[in-house]
């Protein structure tokens, strides 16, 4: 690979000669890029971390997130000018932002290994070394040295950090698993440089090949699916693209044509289809691209790359249609790359209504799959990766999506970020999710004991089904098993079967974005109005409203208690939480149905969409 390494610039992205056919083929992105450089332009030069010397500064996880757009969406904008365009001031801009961050001391609070928190050393690492290749003609000598040594520095930290995790034997480590591209990208920009020895680069490049051409990635299996969900699904499937694109455009080696890379886009297919308000499962799932938490870590276009590589007509249409948003939030180094050859031995290319992702541990049903506008999706969750990193206690967990519109969920929230006390002790919880609790008791969080495994899943006809076994999630129990079977009107059944060594108290939970109403059952009068209640009401049904949408939930046997809603979390979303840090984040709704204690419990719950031209007494007789 670095043999092949051409003595030119720009080239770690693409050649000159593919600048023509770029901007033609990338025209939508190309105003979206004009739209970012304008922005960076009236940003003006990021400004150094001060959180390490004055409480009263800027703190850390306000100001990496604020640097992560001067750097990873401004910086690496004004960079994509100067090289595609020509725009004399952008390349201006991006070479003074470049030079302000190399004046910072890559060993302080910018570091990847320093005590403060490694987020800002990750975008230097990720972002300078396209930025240096992109602006290399507007250096001078001495500044290309500086710049040289700058990434050299940051690609020490690299090889230092996946040494001293000892990355082979701990995989599991999410921000580390970036990292390996970082580093083999410092190697390829490097050479030809004075700054380090050709046996460094030599060693850098061959650390980062063999780990990705080995063992990696440890949340994602040839099913394509990610196990920390699709919001980290989506940014950490595309760290490492530029690295993986330039091996191939420099040697030939297509890490894309493995049956992971392949998949993938099914993962985003079924996981992120257009229009969805959210997007469970794991930490994230509340987030959008245009998020103000976490602007643009939900990727704008989670499809771009897999998708050509793919070949699937729906896959291309999502990507085409997702191209071009009002500006760049994150991402910007994978949108213009050129297209590869899409593989020639397409592994299962097909999509489908019903998927499995049995090694990242996701169940996916849809009644309309290339059409989200009609869609109604039932995901669960049953993984071997158990609750640890960004993943939940939730297993069993499910979520009903229709027409783009949440209307069951998970619950909870990061808070002003991740580890709060509300995100430790509730998001982090199995109360948050729609699983249950046995006597009051959930699963082991941060475990990776507490598993569960996909039985069976597929369709009939017009009917979708799968099957869990959650069993492992909860050694208290002899046996559960939970049934989804969706129906093409969007009706849904669940059926859990339970079973103990003793009598035990089962609470079944659900969580909804609406707030419900509590349906008194059986006392309907003779014009079909039924008795209702708001929250603290004690009705056995609820019912929601949501974006025009009318859903029942009616449980059929085996809970005979009435129903419980609460609107507060089990712990507030800003308990702990500075004052002027605390955040505000939209309501939700957390419902508890509970089943007196016996050793079996047969449980059958029915969840029934309605058109909202239909009348309450329609809905009732229907």
């Amino acid at each position: 690979v670095l043999a092949s390494v051409p003595m030119e610039h720009p080239r770690h992205l693409f050649f000159s000669r593919d600048i023509p056919g770029l901007n033609e083929i990338r025209s939508a992105e190309i105003e979206t890029l004009k739209r970012n450089i304008q922005t960076a332009l009236k940003a003006g030069m990021p400004e150094p971390p001060r959180f390490h010397l004055h409480e009263s500064a800027l703190p850390y996880r306000e100001y990496f997130g604020r640097h992560r757009d001067f750097c990873d969406r401004d910086l690496v904008a004004c960079a994509l000018g100067h090289a595609l365009l020509g725009d004399r001031q952008a390349g201006k801009h991006a070479v003074e932002s470049l030079l302000t961050i190399c004046g910072w001391n890559p060993a302080g609070p910018c570091s990847l290994l320093g005590p403060w928190g490694d987020e800002v050393g990750l975008s230097h690492a990720r972002c300078l070394p396209s930025v240096y290749d992109m602006t290399w003609d507007l250096l001078s000598s001495k500044e290309r040295i500086w710049v040289e040594q700058t990434i050299a520095a940051y690609a020490q930290q690299c090889e230092e950090l996946l040494i001293r995790l000892d990355f082979a034997q701990n995989p599991g480590n999410s921000h580390a698993g970036r990292v390996p591209a970082y580093l083999g990208e410092a190697a390829l920009v490097l050479k030809g440089t004075s700054v380090v020895t050709h046996e460094t680069l030599e060693r850098w490049l061959s650390l980062s090949l063999d780990i990705y051409g080995s063992f990696f990635p440890h949340y994602g299996g040839p099913d394509g699916g990610w196990a920390e969900g699709v919001f980290y699904g989506s940014s950490y499937t595309k760290w490492y693209l530029t690295f993986f694109m330039a091996v191939e455009r420099f040697a030939g080696f297509r890490f894309l044509d493995r049956p992971f890379y392949q998949n993938a886009i099914h993962f985003f297919l079924h996981f992120s289809p257009p229009g969805w308000e959210s997007h469970p499962f794991c930490d994230g799932y509340w987030c959008k691209s245009d998020d103000l938490e976490w602007p643009g870590f939900f990727a704008q276009n989670p499809y771009r790359l897999y998708a050509q590589r793919s070949g699937l007509d729906l896959a291309i249409r999502w990507a085409s249609a997702a191209a071009a948003p009002g500006i760049f939030k994150l991402h910007l180094l994978d949108v213009f790359i050129p297209d590869g050859k899409p593989v020639s031995e397409k592994p299962a290319n097909e999509w489908t209504r019903a998927r499995s992702f049995p090694d990242a541990g996701f169940i996916s049903l849809h009644t309309d799959l290339a059409n989200p506008e009609n869609d109604t999706a039932l995901l669960a969750r049953a993984s071997r990766h158990g609750s640890a990193s960004h993943q939940h206690p939730d297993q069993g967990s499910f979520a009903l999506i229709h027409r783009g519109h949440t209307l069951i969920s998970p619950s909870g929230y990061f808070g002003r970020e991740y580890g709060t006390r509300h995100h430790r002790e509730w998001t982090n919880s199995t109360r948050a999710h729609n699983a249950i609790l046995v006597d009051g008791m959930g699963q082991e969080s941060n475990s990776h004991r507490a598993t569960g495994r996909i039985i069976s899943y597929g369709d009939i006809g017009d009917l979708l089904f799968a099957e869990l076994d959650l069993i492992e999630a909860y050694p208290m129990l002899k046996a559960w098993r939970r049934c989804f079977t969706l129906y093409p009107d969007g009706m849904l059944i669940v059926r859990d079967h339970i079973e103990a060594d003793k009598p035990v108290v089962i609470s079944w939970l659900l969580h909804t974005l609406s707030e419900p109403t509590a349906d008194r059952d059986n006392i309907i009068s003779q014009d079909g109005i039924s008795s209702q209640g708001s929250i603290g009401s004690q009705g056995n049904s609820i019912s929601l409203d949501r974006g025009g949408i009318h859903l029942e939930v009616r449980p059929f046997s085996g809970l005979p208690g009435p129903c419980v809603i609460s609107g507060e979390f089990g712990v507030e979303l800003n308990e702990g939480v500075p004052e002027a840090y605390r955040v505000s984040m939209p309501p939700q709704y957390h419902l508890t149905w509970t089943a007196p204690a016996a050793a079996v419990h047969d449980i059958k719950v029915i969840f029934t969409i309605f058109p909202p031209t239909l009348s309450h007494f329609e809905r009732i007789q229907h």
